[in-house]
């Protein structure tokens, strides 16, 4: 007889001699109850096994009373024979659902104490209604929750202005007054013409270069009145300035180096992300008011131009980076960035991304400058002071404005000023022309009057070191060694 066969005959027999005993003690026969037999392939098992008690049975066991008999199928009869009786469960178990009277008062006695105590606890540390019962100390918690509820400052934020510049010391000043340009370039102690025709030649023969502008206004006029017209969308309006206003120089990483390749070049960047990175000489400006919202000064203008590193010899480059910082193995030192927009409406935030880009541009320069002079033990001159500045260029649709930064002050740095210089509209023929002779001025400050002043700067750094390379001031050629 196989296994399953000697259980199922077990279970039937037991099932069956219960039944009996039942009728006979209906009968008056049998006074006392029947003792339980365990099926065979049960008792074979003799580890514990434990019963979550029902209710009645719970109160049942608390009361030594026995089992009563139950009227039940057959099928359920022979499933509670084949269960092993349940040890009691302890009467300190929460789970242990009571029902009777001496049980819940006594559940009730401890939850009314343990609830005592939490109120005395509560009451001496401070915990209000709704509050945690056990807190942290109240320092580290408000210290993690402002630092994790700290949001970082958009550029399109309402408050960017007082949240962001102003701890920096960075102040819009919009006058709507329009400058002279052939005095704010000062362009009479550089010998050039007043006539923007003329100055544009003088600018030739100094640098040959394409990014020089000489375009047909009237052209430029009619495709500004289009877009005007069709409501073209900001990408239009970049695409068409990137094409026919700001000009890129090409690209020559690999002219040969005996044919000689320095020289004085602009280099557009377009959405450039440089980010502050204090090893790499490009640090965000200190902030010297009372600090505002965090910051990232991720800055990422429309179209920027820096000076090329070309412009020093091919042997000094590889060490330019530990004066500046430099972009793409072929850049330096920024002087002009320009943000487009679509209309007005977003005048403030493409405002707001100059200051940022100028103001940074401008605070890695004063600390070149104001490092050499430490180095070299020389003052501030006027002519130094006069370098200090970074361009910047609004479009919004075809109206445009012309920014400068400038520093506050030089003696420490304490803020910077973007005031507006000059603002046209290119659907006029006027704003056209003064247009482009902006851009023609600046490209000639930039690699003139900015980027040699940089260079003098670097030259100047190494030779106030008395220790420094002779090679590398040769190849410098700005500043002889005295012997």
């Amino acid at each position: 007889m196989t296994s399953s066969e000697t259980l199922h005959s077990s279970t039937r027999w037991v099932c069956a001699s219960d039944r009996g005993r039942q009728r006979k003690a209906s009968d008056g026969l049998v006074q006392e109850p029947s003792r339980r037999r365990r099926p065979l392939a049960l008792e074979t098992n003799d580890e514990s096994h434990y019963m979550q008690p029902t209710v009645n049975s719970s109160a049942r066991k608390l009361d030594g009373k026995p089992l009563p008999s139950s009227n039940s199928s057959s099928s359920s009869l022979s499933q509670s024979l084949c269960r092993r009786p349940a040890a009691p469960w302890p009467a300190h178990d929460p789970s242990v659902a009571a029902t009777d009277s001496a049980h819940i008062s006594e559940l009730k006695g401890k939850e009314e104490g343990q609830s005592a105590i939490d109120r005395k606890h509560n009451a001496s540390v401070g915990v209000t209604s709704g509050q945690r019962k056990w807190q942290t100390p109240a320092t580290s918690e408000t210290s993690s929750t402002r630092t994790r509820k700290e949001v970082a400052a958009k550029i399109a934020d309402a408050d960017f202005a007082n949240a962001v510049l102003q701890p920096c010391g960075i102040t819009i000043q919009n006058t709507g007054v329009n400058k002279s340009l052939y005095k704010h370039f000062r362009s009479q102690e550089h010998d050039l013409p007043s006539n923007l025709k003329d100055r544009l030649a003088a600018y030739r023969k100094t640098h040959v270069l394409e990014v020089w502008l000489d375009p047909d206004i009237e052209r430029t006029q009619r495709e500004y009145k289009a877009m005007e017209v069709y409501g073209c969308n900001e990408a239009e309006h970049s695409a068409y300035a990137l094409r026919d206003i700001f000009l890129d120089e090409a690209r020559h990483p690999w002219l040969p180096e005996q044919a000689g390749d320095q020289r004085w070049l602009p280099v557009r960047m377009l959405q450039l992300v440089q980010k502050p990175a204090e090893d790499d000489g490009w640090c965000a400006p200190p902030i010297v008011n009372s600090p505002g919202k965090r910051y990232q000064w991720d800055i990422r203008p429309d179209c920027a131009y820096y000076v090329s590193l070309q412009a020093f010899q091919s042997g000094f480059r590889p060490s330019v980076r530990n004066h500046v910082a430099v972009v793409q193995k072929r850049a330096i030192c920024p002087y002009l960035a320009v943000e487009f927009k679509k209309d007005e409406e977003t005048l403030a935030t493409a405002q707001n991304q100059i200051a940022v880009a100028s103001a940074m541009a401008l605070y890695n320069r004063y600390r070149l400058k104001n490092c050499a002079l430490q180095m070299s033990g020389e003052k501030w001159s006027e002519q130094d002071k006069d370098q200090m500045r970074h361009y910047g260029i609004t479009f919004t649709g075809s109206t445009w404005k012309l920014w400068c930064t400038v520093p506050q002050t030089f003696q420490t740095w304490t803020g910077c000023v973007m005031s507006t210089i000059y603002s046209g509209d290119c659907c006029i023929l006027a704003g056209v022309q003064q247009l482009i002779g902006i851009i023609n001025d600046i490209h000639y400050w930039g690699l003139e009057v900015h980027g040699r002043s940089c260079k003098k700067d670097i030259a100047a750094k190494i030779h106030s070191d008395p220790d420094a390379d002779a090679n590398d001031i040769a190849l410098l050629g700005e500043v002889q060694i005295e012997p």
